[in-house]
């Protein structure tokens, strides 16, 4: 039966700590891939290092980091709503709001970053509660067709274009997209460029790899994993762990060597310049597709059973508190790598390799593990997560951790406790 307590935020002392090493381990791929787009993927860095860089980019976190990061948006929001309706129906309304201030957190990203994804969340999520009631079967069923549309889309298209003569390859040089690239312009010329992507297109490529159709999927697996709370309870469950970690493991590499065979021999890759026939590419497409989820959870599962280890808790207590502190950590990689990349910083964009840019990426990570553990030694979340928690509580919330260590009373609107 729904309570009428007042509701209240998360106590970070109560938070899943194996979650937010996972949310950390994801923060970094995501990280790393997104400042692989400024550049590094070019075909012009044909060295020996950098060709071996950007394979195992793409093996270990290319697509995982960012199915990581949805799976625990939808896992999440699974304990939102859970609290909510715990507080009765009406809460809803809560919920929406918190998503709401997240859509306007994109916005802003986005006008620096062109590939924000807080946006396409929030509105993902604005459907998400239409699914909360499903039975497990179903919903898994869903988020495996949701998958398909990614395989059975190319299909598709490559019927459609099968007449048509193939093009020769028309990409353009780094040097050639360099010149003159409004990033290397003036901070206005960045907001005027990326606020080309406000709001976010949701209906467009659908049968892209990283498609809204793949990103709900993945968020509607991650409210399965929430409901299910095998993570809640994980020391109960280290048996399901440990065989989501066999299969994943053994699956996602085992999948990842095909697809590299079929890249290497057959012309496919699971983005543009395809060049492989139709039922290669079919067979790449599932390949890729379901060999980086399994990928995905085989290291989140990795994750939470170490993490479940007392000898491992200094180990992963760096990505512990990135994870407590996700959306800064996301938010101020941006800032670091737009600072690297754009003209009003150090203007690097389209002259670092796969190498180069992978350095950066781990020393900005280092970074971000540094701030991250500092910055939890005084306070109770993060500078943003805090913002976000004020907006969505109506209400300014305790920030500074006691001189004495505990955590202060959280009270509701009238102040009581």
């Amino acid at each position: 039966m729904p309570r009428s307590d007042p509701l209240r935020p998360v106590d970070p002392d109560a938070r899943l700590q194996s979650a937010d090493a996972v949310r950390g381990f994801a923060l970094f791929g995501v990280l790393l891939v997104n400042m692989f787009n400024f550049g590094a993927y070019s075909p012009e860095w044909t060295g020996t290092l950098d060709q071996t860089f950007n394979a195992a980019m793409h093996a270990v976190f290319e697509t995982k980091s960012w199915r990581l990061f949805a799976m625990l948006f939808g896992f999440g929001f699974a304990l939102q709503l859970a609290k909510v309706e715990s507080l009765g129906g009406g809460n809803l309304w809560f919920y929406f709001r918190r998503i709401t201030i997240l859509f306007v957190i994109g916005m802003g990203h986005a006008l620096f970053y062109d590939g924000d994804i807080l946006m396409e969340y929030a509105l993902l999520g604005y459907i998400l509660p239409a699914f909360r009631r499903l039975a497990a079967g179903t919903l898994l069923a869903l988020t495996v067709l949701l998958m398909f549309a990614f395989p059975v889309g190319n299909v598709v298209d490559s019927l459609r274009e099968a007449s048509a003569p193939i093009e020769a390859d028309a990409s353009l040089s780094l040097a050639e997209l360099r010149h003159d690239h409004p990033y290397l312009g003036t901070l206005g010329d960045v907001f005027e460029t990326n606020a080309e992507v406000i709001p976010p297109r949701l209906w467009n490529g659908l049968n892209d790899p990283e498609s809204s159709f793949a990103i709900f999927a993945m968020i509607l697996l991650g409210f399965q994993i929430g409901r299910s709370r095998l993570v809640h309870d994980a020391a109960k469950h280290t048996k399901e762990w440990c065989r989501i970690l066999r299969w994943g493991i053994t699956t996602g590499f085992a999948f990842a060597a095909f697809e590299w065979y079929l890249s290497r021999y057959h012309g496919y890759t699971a983005f543009e310049g395809n060049t492989a026939s139709m039922a290669i590419r079919f067979l790449g497409d599932v390949l890729f597709l379901f060999g980086s989820t399994a990928l995905a959870l085989g290291f989140a599962a990795g994750i939470v059973l170490l993490a479940e280890q007392g000898k491992w808790k200094n180990v992963f207590s760096p990505l512990q508190s990135l994870g407590r502190m996700g959306l800064t950590i996301y938010l101020s990689g941006t800032l670091m790598f737009t600072l690297l990349f754009y003209g009003y910083g150090f203007g690097q964009l389209y002259l670092l390799g796969p190498v180069a840019t992978t350095a950066y990426a781990v020393v900005f990570f280092a970074l971000q593990i540094i701030f991250s553990s500092c910055w939890l030694r005084f306070f109770r979340y993060g500078p943003v997560e805090w913002i976000w928690r004020c907006l969505t509580y109506l209400q300014m919330q305790p920030l500074r951790i006691p001189a004495s260590g505990g955590s202060p009373p959280i009270t509701d609107r009238r102040g009581r406790p």
